[in-house]
């Protein structure tokens, strides 16, 4: 039993990869406690049991910190859409057609949504078009 509950610890990590919200992330901290009852032996029902009550505990005092992370906008969190409201600086002039800003060290192509923005000078981060910051 003790490899088919590493394998479920490691379904559910792979499962939390490629998905958002940490709940199989707490299953995965759960699913360590019947691999523990198992290598000390005791019956299937006992680490399904362990696994129930763990998984319970962990989904509880996981889930309240999840939405304290994720306010009312969980999207805006992760990847790009983390990015807006962030200041940039310029460091290719950027119009309302093209440009290039650096972002938390990373240089990305920019646009305003009105004017011209000088190199060298601050903007903030307003929306995101595709793969393209427009700035303000």
């Amino acid at each position: 039993m003790t490899f088919i509950w590493l394998a479920v610890i490691g379904a559910l990590v792979v499962v939390e990869l490629v998905t958002y919200g940490l709940y199989f992330a707490a299953l995965a901290i759960a699913a360590v406690v019947p691999l523990v009852i198992s290598l000390l032996g005791l019956d299937l029902w006992v680490q399904a049991l362990g696994f129930l009550a763990a998984a319970v505990v962990a989904l509880v005092f996981v889930r309240p910190v999840i939405a304290k992370l994720q306010g009312t906008s969980p999207e805006k969190m992760t990847n790009s859409a983390a990015l807006i409201g962030k200041p940039a600086e310029v460091v290719e002039e950027v119009t309302e057609v093209a440009g290039y800003v650096k972002v938390q060290g990373e240089t990305w192509t920019a646009r305003t949504s009105s004017g011209v923005r000088a190199v060298g000078s601050k903007v903030v981060i307003e929306q995101i078009d595709g793969a393209s910051l427009i700035v303000g």
